[in-house]
């Protein structure tokens, strides 16, 4: 785990609304889809819809959920000011931990399940299934830099007041505000892996962040890692998830920049919702936007400019709570 730096870890449970760090408990009543894309500990799931992964097999007397990666599909809206949408049709179920399953009478119990992996039994799936545990996440956004300006986050990976000063994406000045766009403490932010990393504009990718500069400096952060990287030479190791809460996502070809704070998703009754900022003493505001020789354009580093922190949610579209709308300033 990283803080203030492009370093994700997925879903971490970190307490309870109703009660203490004991109070959350791992379900291992549920079995991976052949449907499934790869889980790592601390991956979103749901519930299968595939009618296939429901077929009662020699070993599988229909007693158990069956569970698959959730793997959210923007959609991009071609036009300046309009909403970029999320796809989400299913609440979520819980977070995935680990998994157990036989091969030829031996048991191998891992935190990650990859995809056609050969097994002489069901693979069991263990599942933090309570909608009332509090989990850690670090904030991002599902773009990086902007092909217009290499050296500028397209989107700031961090909640925003947006304010006559802010949004501003690390050098020059700020886009125009849009005061419902905001992402606040008591908002609701969507849960989403990073974007593409492309050679060349196209639409719903971004270039690398290795130029983005604050205070003039480049920062040599890392590149959103992506589901489809886990377990490679350039993904997070196996175990390791890649999921965000991301205060913003939109980016297209047409639209590579948002110029003027609308071209952001709805925050009504979305994935997440923040109940603070992680407590660990690491997790603290740096010296985000202060100009070295240019005081009009100082910025007090504060957690709300500060890219990559780690905030305290808790899942709100759960299929076992019904999700309530967020804070939305006006």
């Amino acid at each position: 785990m990283a803080y203030g730096v492009n370093s994700p870890f997925g879903l971490q449970a970190r307490g309870h609304l109703l009660g203490g760090g004991t109070a959350i408990k791992e379900n291992d009543n549920y079995i991976i889809s052949p449907s499934s894309g790869r889980l790592n500990k601390g991956d979103p799931v749901v519930f299968s819809t595939a009618s296939a992964d429901y077929a009662v097999l020699p070993n599988d007397i229909g007693r158990l959920s069956e569970i698959v990666l959730y793997n959210p599909v923007p959609v991009f809206i071609g036009a300046a000011g309009q909403t970029t949408i999320p796809v989400s049709t299913q609440g979520i179920v819980g977070v995935f931990q680990g998994c157990k399953f036989e091969v030829n009478g031996k048991l191998f119990e891992q935190e990650y399940w990859v995809p056609g992996t050969i097994t002489s039994s069901l693979v069991r799936a263990t599942v933090i299934d309570d909608p009332y545990v509090i989990w850690s996440i670090q904030l991002s956004s599902f773009v990086g830099a902007r092909f217009a300006a290499l050296n500028q986050f397209a989107l700031l990976p961090c909640l925003q007041v947006q304010n006559a000063n802010w949004p501003n994406t690390g050098l020059g000045g700020p886009t125009t505000p849009v005061m419902a766009n905001s992402a606040v403490i008591g908002s609701n932010l969507e849960l989403m892996t990073g974007n593409n990393v492309a050679a060349a504009p196209a639409a719903g990718t971004s270039a690398t962040m290795a130029g983005v500069m604050i205070n003039d400096v480049v920062q040599n952060y890392k590149d959103n890692p992506l589901l489809a990287n886990q377990g490679t030479a350039l993904g997070n190791p196996l175990g390791v998830s890649t999921f965000y809460a991301c205060p913003s996502l939109a980016v297209t070809s047409a639209f590579p920049f948002v110029t003027n704070g609308t071209n952001e998703y709805v925050r009504t009754a979305s994935n997440l919702k923040v109940i603070g900022f992680d407590n660990d003493p690491r997790n603290i505001p740096e010296r985000f936007g202060i100009h070295p020789t240019n005081p009009a354009l100082q910025t007090m580093g504060t957690y709300f400019n500060t890219p990559f922190l780690n905030v305290l949610v808790t899942i709100n579209d759960h299929v076992n709570k019904s999700p309530t709308a967020g804070v939305i300033l006006a």
